[in-house]
């Protein structure tokens, strides 16, 4: 199974900078994915470790070796577009064999392999049915054989799962990671869907602007976000202004309207992120009342206003609450992530374009 190495890579359109000083190392059979937001670079970067486009600035290596300027057809790769690309007027086993073919391959050794690839993916019982006949699933693994028939263990997936209706594509999550996992490839899957690269990847590299803001498994950039952005951008938060003040041997944290005692920080005004999850709604904490309420079916949301910010919990349905009836909210000083309130504002710091 290949790794892949990206050293220093840029690329700039005219005066636009799509991506900056880019490093990245993926490893055998790892399942990577790129996450961000629209125009963030990550399909950019992607397109590069593919050869369909050429860095500014900066190398690409596969095995150890230095691709950079190799077209894709020599780097072994195989790729599954956003709309699968599918022939329709071909039959499973025709769209299969397609690439090696046009390659002028061996026909016998390419039918061969085709076979093998159908049935990696469990389509050979439907090799003379046409994509028009096939389910989203049928068809997604149909383009992840077609990919594989370049012999390739290098798979890239550009926004696979994007074409589909939202239930369809989370139904799909599980069985493309496991497909990509039992068959031992290397995946680099670029997405926008924060559920679906937290259900897929075991490693996520969240972009923004064209940098790298954290990479890390999907728990570990969760739990512990290298900055507000990421904090925002992978699953829900609460952002809180606070105030740290010194108290000797500890602090007091000033938030909502309530007092919280944590571990010595440097006084100064911070933003506390708070998971809805870890929110309790209850007896003690910021005293506010009830703006909305979501029953979900299992779980539960509940706004509370207080002053003129709002917290949101997420809890396992258990009561409805009324609107307007007041709460008080609390949570652990052991759940909060603390970060310096940013120079250029909350609003501007979670920016996502």
């Amino acid at each position: 199974m290949p790794n892949v190495k990206v050293v220093g890579v840029s690329k700039s359109f005219g005066k636009i900078k799509a991506l900056e000083g880019i490093n990245l190392e993926i490893n055998d059979g790892e399942y990577v994915v790129l996450l961000g937001p629209s125009g963030c670079g990550k399909t950019t970067l992607l397109k590069i470790i593919a050869g369909m486009w050429e860095p500014t600035a900066g190398k690409v290596y596969i095995d150890g070796m230095d691709v950079t300027d190799l077209p894709p057809e020599d780097r072994n790769i195989g790729f599954v577009f956003q709309n699968y690309a599918l022939f329709p007027h071909l039959n499973v086993f025709d769209n299969t064999i397609y690439g090696p073919m046009v390659r002028g391959k061996d026909p016998e050794e390419s039918g061969k392999n085709a076979r093998e690839m159908l049935h990696l993916v469990r389509l050979a019982a439907r090799h003379e049915a046409f994509p028009v006949e096939l389910s989203g699933g049928m068809q997604q693994r149909l383009a992840v054989a077609r990919a594989l028939t370049t012999g390739s263990s290098l798979l890239f997936l550009d926004e696979p799962l994007s074409a589909l209706d939202a239930k369809i594509g989370a139904e799909l999550r599980s069985e493309m990671r496991k497909m990509i996992k039992d068959l031992k490839l290397t995946a680099i899957h670029v997405t926008h869907n924060q559920e679906e690269a937290m259900e897929v990847a075991d490693r996520i590299v969240v972009m923004r602007r064209g940098r790298v803001e954290q990479v890390g498994s999907p728990e570990e950039i969760y739990r512990n976000p290298a900055n507000l952005f990421v904090a925002h951008f992978l699953g829900d938060a609460n952002f809180i202004e606070a105030a740290a003040t010194d108290y000797g041997t500890y602090c007091k944290l000033k938030l909502l309207n309530w007092k919280m005692k944590i571990p010595k920080v440097k006084p100064g005004a911070y933003v506390a992120v708070v998971r809805p999850e870890k929110v309790e709604v209850g007896d003690g904490g910021a005293e506010g009342v009830v703006k909305n309420f979501r029953f979900l079916g299992g779980v539960s949301y509940v706004e509370v206003e207080i002053g003129n910010e709002s917290v949101i919990s997420r809890f396992p349905s258990r009561r409805e609450y009324e609107l307007g009836e007041k709460v008080c909210v609390c949570f652990k000083p052991e759940d909060v992530k603390l970060f310096k309130y940013p120079d250029e504002g909350l609003k501007e710091a979670l920016r996502v374009d």
